[in-house]
């Protein structure tokens, strides 16, 4: 199986999605427990953005 090459877009949006995952949780740490609930699920959400490339090569094996 060829590695298929990363665009530097690709890398930059990879990177934005875990400082913003990483900001969002520091955010929920000094947060009320509701709004850190919410907070710490769109970290999560953050993180799954970052792995997106890894979560479809995942999801198309057979």
């Amino acid at each position: 199986m060829a590695s298929k090459r990363t665009s530097t877009g690709e890398m930059i949006s990879t990177l934005c999605f875990i400082g913003v995952g990483f900001w969002t949780l520091g955010a929920a740490m000094d947060s009320p427990m509701s709004r850190a609930i919410i907070l710490t699920l769109c970290a999560l959400a953050c993180f799954a953005g970052a792995a997106r490339h890894l979560i479809a090569g995942l999801l198309n094996r057979e």
